[in-house]
């Protein structure tokens, strides 16, 4: 495996690759072929993976610092996609360059892809079982050639252009809710690479406390790009020692915090006129930035915002965090209504506001995996063209 991985992108691509016409499909399909024996046992696969991989190289325990359910989740849904895309370039070289742009904050080195690939084959060999043979092995080992090479020769450009991460202060510490924090962040310049810290509204970017190394965790940008490389997020508190919780209940303006590089291309289709947002909780945060966004434009599309609420006390009105700024975004809009429910009603809310005589033509969601998924199917069945619903998952 480590021959393979050694190759550059070129060498690895003149193995299964050298453009579409020339693509290497028997190795493909062997890939394929033996995917689909694994993919009925997703989460075990997952997992064994991850235990493989731990127990030959414990030292690289510590860049796996999340949710192990989440980690394993995540592991199996990038192979998923990059199988699906191998034969399809416009796909499969954006999302890979995007994994390795993602994983820089890690500083992942060609020891690191030679042990992950070898802990794969590994997990490919035990879930193949007797149809593991000397030609499975060969295509997994040039597929995960192809594709380690590739996210490294990604990772290098990159390196000259910009930083893996960038040092930045705490400026601002407010509580917006029991449990809710908005933090201002001052992204500082990197004496190397200066310049400014870009993003988008929609996007996010990982954070990591001074107080906690080596934990990295995403949150969205609440704000629109400024000239000031300052930045606000929006941080429920989670778990007790987790992140989230340490950056709204343990930390205060002056705090110094690593930030990764923005990532996410969540927002309204261009051209549609009619738009549709459903955000929950702090999931808000980024469709805030997106409306304000519109605002700051004079862009005077039509447009509804469905704010969920976890359900109330009995005798207590739940009040989204964000409701009064929204209903201000909407009196400076024009064209824009304001909604909230709670969960418990999020199924027959959703349906009377997402399936209207007159479809949506384009919609955002932001929240947990069962109510994106629900939304989408409602969005989807009325009319609303599935390739302009964007989503942001928060579980």
């Amino acid at each position: 495996m480590s021959d393979v991985v050694a190759m550059d992108a070129a060498t690895a691509a003149s193995g299964m690759l050298n453009g579409v016409e020339n693509y290497d499909y028997e190795l493909l399909a062997e890939i394929r072929a033996s995917f689909a024996l694994i993919e009925p046992n997703a989460p075990q696969a997952a997992a064994w993976f991850y235990e493989h991989f731990f127990a030959h190289n414990p030292r690289y325990r510590k860049i796996f610092s999340g949710d192990p359910a989440v980690q394993q989740r995540r592991l199996f849904q990038a192979v998923s996609r990059i199988i699906a895309d191998f034969d399809d370039l416009d796909a499969f070289l954006p999302y890979l360059r995007r994994l390795a742009l993602r994983h820089r904050k890690f500083a992942l080195r060609p020891a690191h892809y030679i042990a992950f690939g070898e802990s794969m084959m590994a997990t490919i060999e035990a879930f193949t079982g007797p149809a593991f043979t000397e030609r499975t092995k060969v295509a997994w080992e040039a597929g995960f050639g192809l594709v380690a090479s590739v996210m490294q020769e990604s990772a290098a450009e990159a390196e000259a252009l910009a930083p893996p991460y960038w040092e930045a202060e705490v400026t601002e510490h407010e509580m917006l809710a029991p449990e809710i924090a908005r933090l201002r962040v001052r992204v500082l310049q990197d004496p190397d690479r200066p310049g400014p810290y870009n993003y988008r509204a929609g996007q996010y970017a990982g954070l990591e406390s001074a107080n906690n190394p080596r934990v990295w965790r995403d949150f969205s940008f609440a704000s629109v790009d400024t000239d000031e490389n300052l930045v606000d997020f929006h941080i429920q508190a989670g778990r007790a020692g987790g992140l989230s919780r340490m950056l709204v209940h343990e930390t205060n303006a002056g705090d110094r915090l690593r930030i990764a590089g923005s990532e996410g291309d969540l927002g309204f289709t261009p051209e549609a006129e009619r738009l549709v947002a459903v955000a929950h909780g702090t999931g808000a945060a980024p469709v805030a930035g997106l409306v304000q966004e519109l605002v700051n434009e004079g862009d005077g599309r039509e447009l509804c915002v469905l704010l969920v609420v976890e359900d109330p006390t009995p005798g207590f009105e739940s009040r989204h965090y964000l409701a009064e700024h929204f209903e201000d975004l909407a009196r400076r809009h024009g064209k824009m209504r304001v909604f909230t429910a709670p969960e418990s009603r999020i199924a027959e809310t959703a349906r009377e506001l997402l399936s209207p005589e007159q479809p949506w033509q384009a919609a955002v969601l932001v929240g947990p995996s069962v109510l994106i998924d629900f939304c989408r199917a409602e969005l989807v069945d009325a009319g609303t063209p599935l390739e302009n619903v964007a989503t942001d998952q928060f579980d």
